[in-house]
């Protein structure tokens, strides 16, 4: 008895000086792939997610969605920690519907997917049109209650065009680069582009040599008023400074399909034969399979270049924006599973693909 004691001691001893001697993992760390880049994990290492219809600093995944989709939490904000060389800013939030304290990276709510077995695992990446890896950017997007989805820098903080610019050319300097700095990084190789962010995001080179970053050519700033996540008092200032709205539909293009059109996301837009003009004749079984493009009410729909026609907006039954292209609402197909998929096209004689 006492030898079978001792070797106890000894395996016990063994597996527990390691777990003294190294530091826990971070709450949230990087990893990355050649596909995706570099995006968030959990202290398990397993891939972090956020939920584009939270708002920022909360969370409005619950019941079933929360067993799919589990909460990142820690006891208490005190514990959070992050690794070395992520950018921006980790915070929490109190759950409303069990009183857990959910990390937040950018004011975004992090998760992890169910279905995600082994660190490495990303099968969560653009479920539904809504997951997306949760991944350090230079410039990504965030919620705005008010103002939609907006362009945010590297720390999640709101990001600025000036107006008397014009593309490719920055006209704030001295002073007005106090105010208003600009969002600049080393070298354009250091840009990261941000998950769901259409458009192209460049730089050019400032009179004093600093490399700042643009969005459609047009110069990128922060303000310095701005204080925390989520701030956007730069807005409207003078008329000339505004948050910039990341394109709702861009251009795409295939051999099969040539040139149509997709959302801000990737993902293909169809048209309904059996609609009319500013009327959705598709609802419950039908948007399901094609569930509708929807939009922020209170901020106007932005084209991509090259788009043309006009994008308006219709009140669905069930209350939600509807995104429109000359008069037409706009769906996404059930059966598309990564951006750029068009597997829509022409089902039923009555589903097709935007021509712009």
């Amino acid at each position: 008895m006492k030898l079978r004691s001792l070797l106890l001691l000894i395996v016990v001893l063994l597996f527990a000086v390691p777990a003294f001697a190294q530091d826990a993992a971070p709450t949230v760390g990087l990893s990355g792939s050649d596909e995706l880049g570099p995006y968030l994990v959990g202290p398990n290492g397993l891939t972090l997610y956020i939920f584009t219809p939270d708002p920022l600093n909360k969370s409005v995944c619950s019941g079933q969605c929360l067993v799919n989709w589990p909460a990142l939490t820690v006891d208490s904000a005190d514990q959070l920690t992050v690794a070395d060389g992520i950018p921006g800013t980790l915070g929490t939030i109190v759950r409303e519907d069990d009183g857990t304290t959910q990390v937040t990276y950018n004011g975004q709510p992090l998760y992890y997917w169910i279905n995600d077995a082994a660190p490495g695992d990303t099968t969560g990446q653009a479920v539904g049109r809504v997951w997306w890896i949760a991944a350090p950017a230079t410039v990504s997007v965030i919620p705005n209650d008010t103002l939609g989805n907006i362009l945010v820098g590297p720390a999640g903080m709101t990001l600025y065009i000036f107006t008397n610019d014009t593309p490719g050319v920055s006209v704030c300097s001295g002073d007005c680069a106090v105010a208003w700095p600009p969002l600049t990084v080393a070298s354009a190789d250091d840009v990261v582009v941000g998950q769901v962010l259409p458009g192209e995001v460049g730089t050019i080179t400032r009179d004093d040599g600093s490399i700042q970053v643009t969005y459609n050519g047009w110069p990128l700033y922060y303000w310095k008023d701005d204080k925390a996540v989520g701030d956007a008092t730069g807005q409207g200032v003078r008329d000339v400074w505004y948050v910039i709205n990341p394109e709702n539909l861009v251009v795409n293009n295939s051999e099969a399909l040539g040139d149509y059109l997709v959302a801000g996301n990737g993902f293909t837009v169809y048209t309904f034969k059996n609609d009319e003009a500013g009327v959705s004749n598709c609802a419950d079984d039908c948007a399901k399979n094609w569930p509708p493009v929807t939009v922020n009410p209170s901020v106007a729909p932005v084209a991509g270049a090259n788009v043309g026609g006009e994008l308006g907006t219709i009140t669905r039954d069930d209350g939600k924006t509807q995104l429109t292209y000359n008069g037409l609402p706009l769906y996404y197909f059930k059966e598309d599973k990564v951006p750029g998929d068009a597997t829509g096209q022409n089902v039923g004689d009555v589903w097709f693909v935007v021509a712009p």
